[in-house]
């Protein structure tokens, strides 16, 4: 382990000039210190030196550890010439020991004494029962002495303490689980990692970890057979309870990455914890597939009953059309001068001669007419027996004190062998538990008397009923599956309501927004009333926005001409960019050099990596999986490689999480280029997606009518910066919103957004109402925004001109009020870490009686929509902005799809991998954005050296995803390449433009 994986302080080697200005120099109140102490030059050099370098770091360093540039600097300040030779004998002179001590007293830092010692070991011993990580146990120990105002010790001790204590942790974890195991359990665990007689050839160990199938009837038999040979391994994970679930993750993450073999040869106690959290993840992973397999054959066999539908209608449109006719001629007779006799003699025939209709309006009348639950029942009965044994599985529990739906599933699976059409209502279900049943099922359920209190049941359409109304719980949270974790009760992942109010007024600080009710209220009044006003004032002068005859127009952007010399400067560009043509895998070498993106790949188990040329095979099983080639294909392509080395980088060394690392040092980097700045705003961000083909018999693909086939989607966050902050790879079919505030939360890069664009699929109320809590601004470019709703502060105001555009609706102001600290404690939860906003927004994306949370977030978005929807329309500026950002992240799609050249379709077919792959392509990808700058920025520079007219519109027209320079075809060669250390201060003589948030 190297200090660069962890908080231990360190010198930079290259350090820029406002650096070394802030850092490094003394300040009077030191120059007086130095005085009263020092007197010779070369010893003052010497001690300032010591007690700048101490300053910054927390320990002490020799002149020939600290830079060139840093030495320089005192030097100049003092009106000296350094000498390293005179400081080296300051070094190890008697007079530093005596400064050492007077500089520790002047910053009241202690020495690292035995005391110190102790406290670190303590620290880390408790720490290593939480975490695994070694970089993570030692940023704690680090944090603990700096808060004791303790000097630091060598990096090795820190390492050292952190590995031993670690090694202890786990020792005395491991153990508990072993002993309580007993012999019995040790046997039947250890069957797993024996092949046997298995036709196969695979182990049981191998089984555990097979992934989903595609969501069919075979798929869905499949998981369920699975689950049940999870479950028959079980019985011992609750041995878990002592150890962390941070540790537990870690556990069966490694555990993911090993074979029976290396399992097998693993140290006992260590092997046992290990499968039984392997066993508890697949467990929890199993019960969540489950969970969508029988919501997504719910639905299946929903759409199919809709289709019937529609053809029913359809085969039965002349009857209707004729029924339609009689009944006009009816109302003729009806109204002619005849007698009641000769009236109801012709109505008789008309209803008379054509049975067919009677039986067909009879028929129509008594399923409800167009409705689809009619037909449900013929297509889900090929699904019965499979949902049903879903049902008797899994433990559905509800999360609110109406155990209404419990008590229909108990229900079900009690008569799911009874042959009878009717069933009689009893104590264990009850009329008042049938309360929730929607109107249009009532008649099927309840027959003719679905008025009355109902006494008896039909059991085929109550059974689908209850399905289809347990999907709509799952979805809204209101039924949870505790084994599971998405399926879980969110709000056991909430901070308590007690710490929620402790810290409730700093969040408010925080996010700035007022945290009491009336107060929140008033502010939220205030901003939509301020909002409406100006853009009703504005409105005479808004050539963009008209409303004619109660109809909004918003005229659409024409497109910014070129600016002048823009294409004289992009050629030019063009050509100094062609002279330099370089490789993927030399790019992917040279910021290896210079960003060490490889530090965050390593051994799951958090030791130390033994490999050798290990940086080699980073870049190599970068390049195999992020550009779609694979380890086979690379392995023939590059000498002195093969396919398993490739891939044991991937298993055993690579998570996603090590990639997002990876991913966050290469946004760092390129923050501090001065060229970005000319192409956007830091705080803003865009999301959108993109479909990636799959595997079909896969649970995550799906097919899609907007992207025309099967796949999933690579959705990114991307930096008004051009560089992509985040990415996610999620099912075709999800509303993209759920997702929009996950890239921010979970972003912790340089590059901080708090405003984020996206298109249509990007919003809705909650999402809005969720992103104002978490100080987010959500603006969206809405397609069709004319057909949303939008709503005054107060439903007694009128606005002269933009009067037309609110609805006669309030807002229930109240309900906003009433429930603002529990919409409170779902945003601090998710700033605290605790949950994701996804996981809450799969919750709210779903309308539920029960679910009151849900309408409080509808309201709050309603507001929040309806201001930034006035802002929309009244200022072009914003629009052009969205525009902009948005284009920006559909650029940044077709650049990750470029880079992953050598397939048309992920290979993998497993989820974990699918996931990794698209880090993988969003690494390089990055990679290739940070070069790119880097290239552009030298090469501008000898364009304004030799003349050329730059100005802040030609950089901001300037495109970052070139790939004409960069060569994916060809022989693959890895060199050991020499490259000029990384300029991060080269700076363009003309300033970018002074940007203000709207």
């Amino acid at each position: 382990m190297q200090p660069s994986d962890t908080a231990y302080p360190r010198l930079k080697s290259n350090i820029n000039a406002s650096d070394l200005a802030h850092w490094y120099t003394p300040s009077p109140e030191e120059l007086i210190f130095c005085d009263s102490i020092v007197r010779g030059p070369n010893t003052r050099l010497g001690f300032l030196l010591a007690l700048k370098t101490f300053q910054r770091l927390g320990y002490f360093l020799t002149s020939n550890e600290i830079p060139d540039a840093i030495i320089e600097h005192i030097a100049s300040i003092e009106e000296e010439i350094p000498s390293r030779a005179l400081l080296q004998q300051y070094d190890q002179s008697r007079s530093r020991k005596t400064h050492v001590g007077r500089i520790r007293k002047f910053l009241d830092v202690k020495t690292f004494n035995n005391e110190a010692r102790q406290l670190l070991m303590q620290t880390l011993r408790e720490v290593a029962l939480l975490k695994e990580d070694l970089a993570d146990i030692v940023n704690v120990g680090i944090e603990v002495l700096v808060r004791h105002r303790y000097e630091l010790p060598a990096f090795s001790t820190l390492v050292r303490e952190a590995r031993s204590q670690r090694a202890s942790a786990n020792q005395i974890l491991f153990s508990a689980v072993y002993d309580r195991l007993h012999e019995s359990g040790r046997v039947f665990l250890d069957q797993l990692y024996v092949v046997g007689d298995n036709p196969s050839r695979t182990s049981p160990w191998n089984d555990l970890k097979r992934d989903a199938p595609k969501a069919t009837l075979d798929g869905l038999r499949s998981v369920v057979a699975h689950y049940d040979e999870l479950t028959a391994l079980s019985h011992h994970v609750p041995l878990l309870f002592t150890i962390p679930v941070a540790k537990l993750n870690q556990l069966a993450l490694e555990g993911m990455s090993l074979d029976a073999a290396r399992m097998a040869d693993m140290e006992s106690q260590k092997r046992y914890t290990m499968t039984l959290a392997l066993i508890k993840r697949q467990l929890a992973r199993v019960a969540e597939d489950l969970c969508d397999m029988f919501c997504k054959q719910m639905l299946r066999a929903q759409h199919k009953a809709e289709e019937e539908l529609r053809e029913y209608l359809t085969a039965n449109q002349e009857k209707t059309d004729e029924i339609l006719r009689r009944f006009a001629q009816l109302e003729t007779v009806l109204n002619s001068d005849g007698s009641m006799e000769t009236q109801l003699t012709l109505t008789r025939q008309l209803v008379t001669s054509r049975p067919d209709l009677c039986e067909f309006s009879r028929v129509h009348a008594e399923h409800g007419g167009k409705n689809e639950c009619r037909f449900m029942w013929g297509h889900f009965k090929a699904r019965r027996a499979e949902l049903l044994r879903i049902l008797g599985k899994l433990r559905f529990v509800a999360t609110s004190h109406d155990k209404s739906i419990e008590r229909a599933l108990a229900f079900i699976q009690s008569n799911q062998r009874r042959q009878t059409a009717w069933l009689s209502l009893n104590e264990q279900l009850t009329p008042n538990d049938l309360s929730w049943i929607p109107d249009k099922w009532r008649k099927l359920v309840f027959g003719e008397n679905h008025k009355a209190t109902p006494t008896q049941i039909n059991r085929r359409h109550f059974e689908v009923c209850v399905c289809l109304q347990l999907v709509q719980e799952l979805k809204s949270g209101d039924i949870c599956v505790p084994v599971s974790d998405a399926y879980a009760d969110y709000r056991d992942q909430l901070l308590s309501t007690a710490e929620c109010a402790r810290t409730r007024e700093e969040y408010g600080e925080q996010v700035g927004l007022p945290v009491c009710p009336e107060l929140f209220v008033s502010h939220l009044q205030g901003l939509l009333a301020q909002t409406a006003l100006a853009v009703d004032e504005g409105y005479p002068n808004n050539a963009h926005f008209k409303i004619t005859d109660g109809r909004a127009v918003l005229s659409p952007l024409t497109k910014k001409p070129i600016p002048p010399g823009f294409q004289l400067v992009d050629n030019a560009l063009s050509r100094k960019l062609q002279s330099h043509e370089i490789s993927i895998l030399d790019v992917l070498c040279d910021t290896m050099q210079w960003l060490n993106w490889g530090c965050h790949f390593g051994p799951l188990s958090g030791h130390e990596s033994k490999l050798r040329d290990e940086a080699y095979r980073q870049i190599l099983t970068t390049f195999a999986y992020g550009t779609g080639l694979g380890p086979t294909q690379v392995a023939k392509s590059v000498a002195g490689i093969s396919d398993r080395q490739i891939a044991f980088i991937n298993q055993r060394h690579v998570t996603s999480d090590k990639l997002e690392a990876a991913i966050r040092e290469a946004i760092n980097g390129y923050n501090r280029f001065w060229l970005p700045k000319y192409w956007g705003d830091t705080w803003r961000a865009a999301a959108d997606g993109t479909q990636w083909d799959l595997y079909e018999n896969n649970l995550l693909s799906e097919r899609h009518i907007r992207y025309g086939g099967y796949g999933g989607v690579a959705y990114y966050h991307v930096s008004d910066t051009y560089i992509a902050l985040f990415s996610h790879f999620i099912p075709c079919g999800v509303w993209e919103a759920v997702y929009i505030l996950d890239g921010l939360i979970k972003n912790d890069s340089d590059i901080q957004a708090d405003t984020v664009h996206g298109d249509t699929q990007a919003q809705s109320t909650p999402v809005f109402g969720l992103a104002f809590l978490l100080g987010i601004k959500l603006m969206p470019r809405i397609r069709n925004w004319k057909d949303l709703k939008c709503y005054k502060a107060d439903s007694e105001e009128a606005y002269r001109y933009i009067d037309d555009l609110f609805t006669k609706e309030r807002i229930d102001w109240e309900l906003i009020a009433l429930h603002l600290p529990d919409m409170l404690q779902v945003a601090q939860s998710i700033k605290a870490g605790r949950i994701a906003p996804s996981t809450i927004l799969r919750k709210l994306g779903t309308a539920s009686r029960k679910n009151k949370l849900y309408y409080a977030f509808r309201e709050l978005g309603r507001v929040v929509r309806t201001i930034f929807l006035l802002e929309y329309i009244g200022s072009e500026e914003l629009r052009r902005i969205i525009q902009g950002a948005t284009n920006k992240c559909e650029g940044f799609n077709k650049f990750a799809q470029w880079v992953y050249f050598a397939a048309d379709q992920i290979q993998e077919n497993v989820r974990d991998e699918q996931l990794k792959i698209i880090k993988y392509n969003h690494l390089i990808a990055n990679l290739l954005i940070f070069h790119n700058c880097r290239t552009m920025t030298q090469a501008l520079k000898e364009l304004e050296d030799e003349g050329t007219v730059l100005t802040p519109e030609i950089l901001a027209a300037m495109n970052l995803y070139r790939t004409g320079h960069l060569s994916r075809f060809g022989a693959y060669e890895l060199r050991d390449r020499a490259v000029e250390p990384i300029d991060y201060d080269v700076r363009l003589a003309v300033k970018p433009k002074t940007r203000v948030k709207l």
